[in-house]
């Protein structure tokens, strides 16, 4: 079994659509395509179970109707009813990824340097814009937004956790 810290939050369940295991449910980002994900995940018991999707249409926006091997009934398929949705990172599309293939979920808890001054350490990122920033706690405490720019980073090193930036002189004192 795949652990949960492995796999990313794509969306949410809503009802059954029908009598034939067809189930509703969200997935706001529009860029996913529910034909290139192999399996999605969902929570049942405290285990990330997979499933496989036989079919899928869209309804609406940010909606789709889809169908898994095996769920063949409205009664199955109500298990569902409002159950997170998620994913392996390797079959989200590439636009989810920062410059050096990793995902800003998985950089949280890496510390920044930069100068060779430590900044502080990730605690969050905020994505509700085109530029993506790093939340950063200083070590007094504070909170640090820190642009998560590719052509800021100098290295990510992935055995100390840390990640090397070259940052404005200044920025973090904003």
């Amino acid at each position: 079994m795949i652990p949960a810290e492995q796999l990313i939050e794509i969306g949410r369940f809503g009802k059954p659509h029908g009598i034939k295991g067809e189930m509703s449910a969200v997935i706001p980002d529009t860029d996913i395509d529910p034909s290139e994900l192999s399996c999605v995940f969902v929570e049942l018991d405290g285990l990330m179970v997979p499933f496989f999707i036989v079919s899928w249409r869209t309804k609406g926006a940010e909606s789709v109707l889809l169908t898994f091997e095996g769920i063949d009934s409205q009664e199955k398929a109500a298990l569902f009813t409002n159950k997170a949705i998620f994913a392996q990172p390797e079959d989200l599309p590439e636009t989810e990824r920062d410059a050096e293939g990793f995902f800003l979920d998985d950089l949280t808890g890496y510390t920044i340097e930069s100068d060779g001054v430590k900044i502080g350490v990730i605690s969050d990122f905020d994505d509700s814009t085109d530029n993506y920033l790093f939340i950063v706690t200083a070590a007094d405490g504070s909170e640090i937004l820190v642009p998560a720019n590719p052509d800021l980073i100098l290295e990510v090193d992935t055995d100390s956790e840390t990640i090397y930036m070259n940052l404005p002189a200044g920025l973090i004192n904003l």
